[in-house]
């Protein structure tokens, strides 16, 4: 029988679709975070189940052809599971987890190769950091992976290079400030999160500063460490609750306007601290690029667009149809719908608030068809009422842009068994270095 401590020596066969090496131990899986398949590995036991196994990797002893340098300091953090992985391997690696959740399903569409990026570095437009107590300070930084337990990081290889700068000066106010982090035990403190997003082609910066409190200290003093910083807004968000909500509902306007603007595909879309936007620009194009092929418009369509955000897919589809329906749950994303559709000259546009499981039963029940949906829901998928209702109306075309391959499988099988053909099957890598995976799919009505 293993006991946690013991050493050993194993073959990696797999990875799992959590991003870990596994091997067997006496015909027992064994799970290795940041071990790679065909490498023989020495690990040292941390967890012992009748049924599994975990092991800290302790040395390579073969490593796999497809094992690079660690480029990042801060691998505790566990934020890209997969960058010991050569990026042509990350992607074979994506198709393959796609390829399985599908063929788990009965589903046999061959899956096309993954769509990657040219420089899968600094590709993050937003990030959100942690505030709290250490032994040293007010510190900001990740949570250790499977905890709340904070890393410092200033020079994360995803993001902009600009963070270390701003990271040391947010510290240094907070410190000569006596801002106090947020202790999320006690539910006390004022600081709770920090974070910002960027328009990668406008250039402008959004900081926005979570706090506990309806105030937040020392503000004259914040906007003068900013200074010299490229920050063209920064907004106090306050969320009183306790949780792991990151933001509250209620903004404060420090400086700037409170948005900051990007463009996709030659469309400009405003960003609020509560928007959602995808955070890789040069491959939400990609992605949203494939979903507009997908739909096969010619001009004459009705399209509804569920789960629509601020309206980024609904204009990429608008300037080829004869009309979108858009629908949201949060109204502060159909509020910067509606004005990303007037910033654009679009008219052919509407927008919805509520549960797309209820807005689309309602307005298919008052008589509207469309002639082709296009879906992008939350990891969890489609509401099966939602599924229900596409199957009666029957549109010509499904486009199912998906965030996780289970959902997107499931759904797909579920759809495909009433009515549909499932045509095609396209991931784009939307997350270098993560076990994360977007894909799009392509339905016809049969």
């Amino acid at each position: 029988m293993s006991a946690v401590g013991e050493q050993q020596r194993i073959q990696i066969l797999e990875l799992t679709d959590k991003g870990d090496g596994i091997g067997r131990l006496d015909a027992v899986p064994l799970y290795v975070a940041g071990a790679l398949p065909g490498e023989e590995v020495e690990v040292t036991l941390t967890l012992v189940k009748p049924n599994y196994l975990h092991g800290r990797l302790d040395k390579v002893v073969t490593a796999s052809p497809d094992r690079i340098a660690d480029f990042c300091a801060h691998s505790e953090c566990g934020g890209c599971q997969v960058r010991p992985l050569a990026y042509p391997a990350q992607l074979e690696y994506k198709r393959e987890l796609v390829r399985r959740a599908l063929t788990q399903q009965g589903l046999g569409v061959e899956v096309e190769p993954v769509l990657g990026m040219q420089s899968p570095f600094a590709w993050r437009n937003k990030a959100q950091f942690a505030v709290r107590a250490t032994d040293e300070g007010a510190e900001i930084g990740f949570y250790r992976k499977h905890s709340h337990d904070l890393v410092a990081c200033d020079d994360c290889a995803v993001q902009d290079p600009l963070h270390g700068e701003l990271l040391a000066r947010l510290r240094r106010w907070m410190r000569e400030h006596e801002v106090r982090p947020y202790d999320e035990v006690h539910h006390e403190g004022d600081l709770r999160h920090v974070m910002t997003r960027k328009g990668f082609a406008s250039g402008e910066w959004m900081l926005v500063l979570v706090t506990r409190t309806e105030q937040l200290p020392a503000e004259a003093e914040l906007l003068a460490a900013l200074e010299g910083l490229p920050i063209t807004t920064v907004v106090h968000n306050i969320h009183p609750e306790p949780g792991n909500r990151v933001l509250g509902l209620t903004n404060r306007v420090l400086s700037g306007e409170g948005i900051i603007t990007d463009r996709l595909h030659d469309l400009e879309f405003v960003i609020s601290p509560l928007s959602f936007y995808q955070v890789n620009p040069v491959q939400t194009d990609t992605l949203y690029g494939k979903a507009l092929e997908f739909a096969g418009l010619t001009g004459s369509e009705t399209v509804f667009d569920l789960y629509c955000g601020i309206g980024t897919i609904s204009l990429f589809l608008a300037r080829q149809a004869a009309r979108v329906v858009g629908i949201e749950l949060v109204p502060e994303a159909i509020d910067d719908a509606r004005r990303n559709a007037e910033r654009n000259g679009i008219g052919n546009t509407e927008f919805h608030v509520g549960k797309a499981e209820e807005k689309v039963a309602e307005l298919y029940h008052a008589g509207e068809r469309a002639d082709v949906v296009v879906i992008d829901p939350p990891r969890k998928g489609c509401d099966k009422a939602l599924l229900d209702t596409l199957v009666a109306m029957a549109p010509e075309r499904l486009v199912y842009v998906s965030c996780h391959p289970q959902s997107l499988a499931r759904d797909l099988a579920w759809l495909t068994a009433r009515g549909f053909v499932l045509e095609a099957v396209q991931p784009v890598d939307m997350f270098p270095h993560t076990l994360h995976v977007e894909a799009v799919a392509r339905l016809r009505r049969a």
